[in-house]
């Protein structure tokens, strides 16, 4: 396809600023492109198994400290954790949005289509502050191989820093180029690096759970060579 068919596809500013990178070369924009697309791709790909599995540990954790399987609704109620009157006083509505949840779902209730239902921002405030106070300040257990010292402070600031990546992906957003438009992985691959660490600190191989999914390294080597 032409530059100029994909000028028209995506708009000139999408383009253009893979233009900007590519110093006006069109048929190196139109590869960084592709790069990127694939570099969004398999990243998306393991986003989406470390997603699930996060939000699993989290899920088991507390279906086994409140001995109830439909913890998440159940702590909506007088007296639950998501009623706790520090979320009235900072504005944050983990209850609100449960609730919300459970009745978009209907007569299709589960707790564990709930569960899969609540967004990756859902389980990342889990280790925020308060939510982490009301749930017995022990949700970072779940992690039972992270270095001696790590607290929930670090582990919400990590989460957040995939959840990010993970909205601009979801967006279409660039990955392989700083805010001045010019060829650098070097955030995408710090990101990436947390990833694997968070999933051996539950306790998982990496090479093994991203099997065949995993090649970051040869798509950065390609994007880097065309600096």
């Amino acid at each position: 396809m032409e530059y100029h068919d994909f000028e028209k596809a995506l708009s000139k500013p999408r383009i253009g600023r893979f233009l900007l990178a590519a110093k006006q070369d069109k048929e190196k924009a139109l590869k960084l492109y592709r790069h990127n697309i694939e570099l969004s791709k398999t990243l998306f790909g393991l986003l989406g198994i470390f997603e699930v599995t996060i939000r699993n540990y989290i899920d088991h954790h507390y279906r086994q400290k409140f001995a109830d399987n439909e913890w998440l609704k159940n702590q909506c109620g007088q007296g639950g954790m998501f009623s706790h009157p520090s979320f009235i006083k900072y504005g944050f509505e983990p209850r609100t949005k449960i609730l919300t949840t459970i009745a978009k779902l209907g007569n299709k209730y589960s707790h564990d289509r709930l569960v899969a239902e609540l967004s990756f921002g859902f389980w990342n405030y889990m280790f925020a502050p308060i939510q982490f106070l009301v749930g017995g300040q022990s949700l970072h257990k779940i992690y039972e191989r992270r270095p001696k010292g790590t607290n929930q402070k670090l582990i919400f600031n990590e989460l957040d820093e995939i959840r990010s990546l993970r909205n601009r992906i979801a967006h279409h957003e660039p990955l392989i180029f700083n805010s001045r438009d010019e060829i650098m992985t070097g955030q995408t691959e710090k990101t990436y690096g947390i990833i694997l660490k968070h999933t051996e600190w539950l306790g998982f191989d990496p090479l093994k759970l991203y099997h065949k999914l995993d090649n970051m390294n040869e798509l950065t080597n390609k994007i880097i060579a065309e600096k």
